[in-house]
């Protein structure tokens, strides 16, 4: 590795806001992941030893630089790129037999809070939106939802943590939950990947691997949502097939339309759901046909550092041949950084199609 590429490998870190060089200096192993459940993580393990006050001491065995609650950002690349800021929630320390001492710290974003508080309670005559709103608020955020705009007599949480609650109703209406600075975001997979950087990855340069897999054992034709209204006392029977994907499938041949031509046509009914409107029917169905069509193809990325890469992001992989080469959504982003090879970039992939 050159010495240039060793630079702009190493991370940058901030504590509280200011740059801590000497603290990248004793940089030993750090890990960022985020995916797309939401929460995102920091780990990152330090020497701890060294000239501290013109002796040899302990850095970080005290509580002055590295605290409980303390934010601590990432930056990466010649661009520094954030790719990660949080609190610090754990602590720890490593006195080895053969080298030297080391302080770890985990981290966690501001999702942390929302998975921490768990609560029984019903929100009457309320929205996705509104119901994000008051956890947004309730945590000290802003929120930002562009979907669930339609109202629901009764909606429980019970005995779920605010993050978990949340994350579950997004799914129904096929959309995730995530943080971005102090803004809740609440948003359908396109709508995600609306203006993010398409990082363009080359296997055989930027791209070191990539492992990839069509599968076509959780593909069905469609998914079937039944139940009954209450209100017009009639049976509710609502379906989502291939057509719900839209401009996601492009050119691409979908995992829906393999299934029928290799094993025929498969329905696969909802049976946990109990939708009381044709509207929320319709909309159960889909988001469970999105979910699996969308993983039709998946794979992991092995890359030399791409910071930016980001969860729900498009990413372009070239080089693989016709059935694999083209656009995918991101799922999972895990940044890898070590004295042994430098900066690594682990990327979770998928896409409900096939090329050729």
């Amino acid at each position: 590795m050159s010495t240039l590429a060793a630079y702009v490998s190493t991370p940058a870190l901030r504590v509280a806001g200011q740059v801590q060089p000497e603290l990248a200096e004793n940089l030993l192993d750090l890990t960022v992941e985020s995916d797309i459940v939401g929460l995102s993580r920091c780990v990152l393990t330090v020497r701890n030893w060294g000239l501290r006050n013109s002796r040899s001491d302990y850095l970080y065995s005290d509580r002055d630089l590295l605290d409980f609650g303390t934010e601590v950002a990432v930056h990466l690349g010649p661009d520094d790129t954030e790719v990660f800021t949080g609190t610090i929630s754990a602590i720890g320390a490593d006195y080895p037999l053969d080298s030297v001492a080391r302080t770890t710290v985990h981290a966690e974003d501001a999702l942390y809070d929302l998975r921490m508080a768990r609560r029984s309670r019903s929100f009457a005559d309320s929205s996705l939106a509104d119901i994000a709103g008051t956890i947004a608020g309730e945590h000290g955020l802003q929120a930002r939802v562009d979907v669930g705009k339609v109202q629901r007599a009764v909606i429980a949480q019970l005995n779920q943590s605010d993050l978990a609650f949340l994350r579950g109703l997004a799914r129904q209406e096929d959309a995730e939950v995530w943080l971005d600075g102090n803004v809740l975001h609440v948003s359908r997979r396109p709508d995600r990947g609306v203006g993010c950087d398409t990082p363009r990855l080359s296997y055989g340069s930027n791209l070191l691997s990539f492992r990839v897999l069509a599968d076509l054992a959780e593909q069905v034709s469609e998914v079937r949502a039944t139940g009954w209204s209450v209100s017009d006392k009639q049976a509710i029977d609502e379906a989502a097939g291939a057509g719900e994907l839209g401009a996601e499938l492009g050119s691409l041949t979908s995992g829906t339309r393999l299934l029928e031509q290799v094993r025929g046509k498969r329905t696969e009914p909802l049976v946990r759901s109990v939708p009381l409107a044709a509207g929320e029917a319709k909309a159960l169905a889909k988001a469970a046909y999105l979910e699996r069509a969308r993983r039709f193809v998946t794979g992991t990325a092995v890359t030399g550092g791409t910071p930016a890469a980001q969860v729900g992001g498009p990413v372009e992989l070239i080089g693989l041949g016709t059935l694999f080469d083209g656009r995918y959504a991101v799922t999972r982003v895990r940044h890898r950084f070590d004295l042994q090879r430098g900066l690594r970039t682990y990327l979770d992939v998928e896409r409900p199609g096939i090329g050729g």
